[in-house]
Parts: structure tokens; sequence; C-alpha cells
């Protein structure tokens, strides 16, 4: 009889995709003889549900995002709880009312899966993290670890599916296209990325810059292409689902984030075989190799991002390079396959210990 897994998100917009998948490559890997996985959205409904259900999760949404300040949403959640037995709740979003409701309410083991170090979109702040109430805590990276204080997170990197050689580069069309795919959001530093390729524009006027991804600041953003005359050079391409056929056409991979607990579309972009340019944050530097799959430059710096980007756009050579490097590395150290397993033994560690 398998055992019933609980997942508990919070966003089913777009901007949780990097959860949900998570979510999803687990109950495509794991064994479902052994493990049925749920997944509930307590910021209500959106896209996601369905992408989950498509990978074989039972998923739906609920109403509760504000926590112990929605008494309501707490007791749907709490009499939803009740009518089900869970073996495991993992939880990935929620604060401390999410683990009492599910410690007071089931007999299940709890996992917490920390994925920032920082509260989004509130601001650049660190948090520090609590693993009270939790049997087991994961973390995305030791960056993310080192912000827990009174438990031992075990690290588990997010994985991918990763093609035994890089994909075929679409040949170029006239244009350099560097491209970037995060959330809209202020601390993702995507304004010292405009202000990076528009220092460029004068040795490289056909350059491009491309940026999937939804969010908030996205008014923001274009006015400042606007003001940096770069409105004919900037391609907003809103939320893409698959990014494969996007990193097909770009050159270099940027990630300017101002904080970041470990950029899952960074590692899309190595395990495709471009190299990257981000900032030294966060559990960046875990993934990027400086200097050998990419560079790592101070956060906050556009001439730091422009010299690095300058130096790749100019050197193919050194982009192929690169992109071959982080593809292996990728290979190593950031498989779909090292991710479920990881999780995996957590799951039979703490079944071993049930009743």
């Amino acid at each position: 009889m398998a055992h019933e897994v609980l997942h508990i998100l919070g966003t089913a917009q777009p901007e949780g995709t990097g959860m949900a998948r998570i979510v999803g490559t687990l109950a495509c890997g794991l064994d479902p003889e052994r493990f049925r996985f749920h997944a509930w959205f307590l910021a209500g409904e959106g896209p996601l549900v369905g992408m989950l259900e498509q990978a074989g999760v039972r998923a739906s949404a609920l109403d509760w995002s504000r926590g112990a300040r929605d008494p309501a949403g707490a007791w749907r959640f709490w009499r939803r709880l009740r009518t089900q037995k869970f073996q495991i709740v993992h939880i990935h979003f929620g604060g401390r009312s999410v683990r009492w409701l599910v410690r007071a309410g089931t007999r299940a083991k709890i996992v917490v899966h920390l994925h920032g170090r920082v509260l989004e979109p509130r601001g650049l702040g660190l948090v520090t993290h609590s693993g009270r109430g939790a049997d087991r805590v994961i973390a995305v990276s030791r960056s993310v670890a080192e912000r827990v204080v009174d438990t031992r997170p075990i690290v588990v990197y997010p994985g991918v599916a990763v093609p035994e050689m890089p994909g075929p580069r679409l040949p170029r069309t006239g244009e350099r296209v560097v491209g970037s795919a995060v959330r809209l959001l202020p601390l993702k530093g995507l304004v010292y990325l405009l202000r990076a390729i528009a220092s460029l524009r004068a040795e490289f006027p056909n350059l491009v810059l491309e940026i999937a991804g939804s969010g908030p600041q996205l008014a923001r953003l274009e006015r400042e292409a606007q003001a940096l005359r770069l409105s004919e050079a900037v391609r907003f391409l809103g939320w893409v689902e698959e990014l494969a056929p996007v990193l097909a056409r770009w050159e270099v991979f940027a990630l300017p984030s101002l904080e970041e607990g470990f950029p899952v579309a960074g590692l899309e972009a190595m395990a495709a075989g471009l190299p990257v340019v981000a900032s030294a944050v966060g559990g960046i530097p875990e993934l990027v190799e400086n200097g050998r799959t990419g560079w790592l430059v101070p956060p906050g710096d556009p001439e730091a991002l422009a010299g690095r980007l300058r130096q790749l756009l100019r050197d193919p050579e050194a982009q192929e390079v690169m992109g071959i490097a982080g593809h292996a590395r990728v290979r190593k150290c950031f498989t779909a396959e090292q991710m479920i397993a990881g999780v995996a033994k957590i799951y039979d560690d703490l079944l071993s210990a049930l009743p």
C-alpha cells in the first residue's frame, strides 16, 4: 500500500514554478507503488495545479496564505487535514502555524523544505530559519542551511534532467543575445543587468537582452529600459513554460540577483551548455565555478557585470569551453536522479520510525 505524502506549497501562479517542479520531479521519479503524492497550494488557484496533476500528483488549491492572521483559512486547512491520513507532510511554504496544525492534526512525519534566505518579496534582509516542529529539515544549498539556528538541515540540491550532450545552438541571425530567466522582483537585480547591457551597446550594436519571467516589477523595468534607450534591444518574454527553445538562441545566461537560495534557472542554463555570468551571492557560488563554468561578479555592480559579459561576447571559444564545463558539472552534481535519491532516503528514514 502506497504511503500518502502531502506537499504544501504557496502560490499556484507561474512564479511558484520552481517549487512545483521539484514536487513534480519527485512524483515522477519515486515509485508510485510506494508513494502517492498530494499537493495543496495555500494561495489559491493557478496553472500550477494542472501542471502537477499532469505529473500524477493529486493537486488542489486552498485559500490560506496569511498564516495566523487568517483564522478562517486556518480552520479550512485544519478541517481538510483531518479528513485524510498522510504519513509524510512536506512543507515548502508557511510558517509556524502550518507546522503546528499539521503536528496537532495528524500523526504524519513533518519535512520542512527551505528554498531561500529571505522572505520574498519583502526585501533583502536575511532571515534565520527554525527547524522547530519538524522531523527533518531540507535546505536547497549550504548557504540556506547556514541560516538555520536550531537544527542541522540536510542539503539536497535541486536537480534537473540533463542530456548526455548540450543541445545544439541555433545559428546566429545577426543578433547577439544575452538572456535571463527570473521572476521580475527587485531582489533579482535586473535593473543592473539593463544598465550593463546599455554600456555594451556601443561595442555590440546588435546586442539583444531577452528576459523570460513575470512579476510585479515589469512596468518599472520597461521604464528603465526606455530611459536607457533600450526599448528596441530588450524583449520581455513573459513566463516561459519550456525554456529549452529559448536557451538555444542565447549566447550567455545572466543572473544578476541580489540574493538567491539556489538558482534553478541557472542550473537549467548550464545543463543546456550555456556559460553563466552571475552575482556571487547565496547559493550561486555552489553552482557556478568562477572562471570555469562562468563568471561571478559582485551584486549590484553593473560595470563588473558588463565587463564579464563583454569578455564572453568577444570570445565565442570561451563561451563554448565554459558551456561544456557547466554541462559536465550539472551531470556530475545536480541531476534529477540525485535529488530524488536524497529525498527518498529522508522519506525512508522517517517511515521506518512510524509505529
